[in-house]
């Protein structure tokens, strides 16, 4: 006989059987976080909506169609966290983190909610591990957040890892990288998903992650962000390359631009 009710589409439950692979994966996370010097941060699984309007945008895939977005019985507009940094950035300006030693390094553990089209490796409830490191902007901030990740695939027995980094730059040159997308994909809108048609506009950097067959040759031949970086963004990406090399000579990860 069927059961009567079943878990809603795009959730899973983790089972006993399954329980001692998933708290050794969690162990690993905290162990590696805390030789890095973070500490664990716990935030409300929901929060005012407009704090991800604010630190997203009001027209990103994840604002404008991913959220689990209710109105309380008092009137207020809540959100089922859809990613984890706007968050633990309310927690460290809320509690005066930024009078502490700066920077200031966290990590968490926690569900993450989107509304999105469940598929192999995409639930609609998934749990994620992150860091921030808060209240520095040195490049060497960058690359001991990219060791600590390498550090945990390493430690998870990840093989043959090969690690690629980019740049979008700041808000000063950000803009003219966002006009030559544009550009370039307006001469290319019919081949373009119906969901991309829309992006051109509302969030053009959006296109490049698109997973559709019909687009992802177009983003292979789009305009680069690091031909568009200005001078501080560029000396900040020089430098968080060297930080890298410097690494890798005492790993056995290779990386790539």
């Amino acid at each position: 006989m069927p059961p009567l009710y079943r878990a809603p589409r795009g959730t899973a439950d983790v089972l006993p059987a399954e329980q001692p692979l998933r708290r050794w994966v969690e162990g690993e996370a905290e162990r590696v976080a805390s030789l890095y010097g973070y500490g664990r941060i716990d935030t409300p699984v929901f929060e005012d909506a407009g704090l991800f309007v604010r630190s997203i945008g009001e027209q990103t895939d994840i604002v404008e169609k991913e959220t689990y977005t209710f109105e309380d019985r008092s009137g207020d507009l809540l959100t089922l966290r859809p990613e984890g940094t706007a968050a633990v950035c309310r927690a460290y300006l809320e509690h005066g983190m930024f009078n502490l030693t700066q920077p200031v390094r966290l990590y968490y553990i926690a569900p993450i909610f989107r509304y999105e089209r469940p598929q192999a490796g995409r639930l609609r409830q998934h749990w994620q591990f992150g860091v921030e490191a808060i209240g520095e902007g040195d490049a060497a901030l960058d690359a001991e957040v990219i060791d600590l990740a390498l550090r945990l695939y390493e430690a998870l027995g990840l093989k043959g890892l090969r690690l690629t980094v980019n740049s979008i730059g700041c808000r000063r040159c950000r803009p003219g990288y966002v006009a030559a997308l544009k550009a370039y994909y307006a001469e290319r809108e019919r081949s373009l998903c119906p969901d991309c048609r829309r992006r051109t506009e509302r969030n053009p950097l959006r296109l490049l992650d698109c997973k559709s067959p019909s687009c992802q040759p177009l983003a292979q031949e789009a305009p680069r962000s690091l031909d568009h970086l200005c001078q501080e963004c560029r000396e900040h990406f020089d430098a968080l390359r060297r930080y890298l090399r410097r690494a890798s000579k005492c790993s056995r990860h290779s990386w790539h631009r």
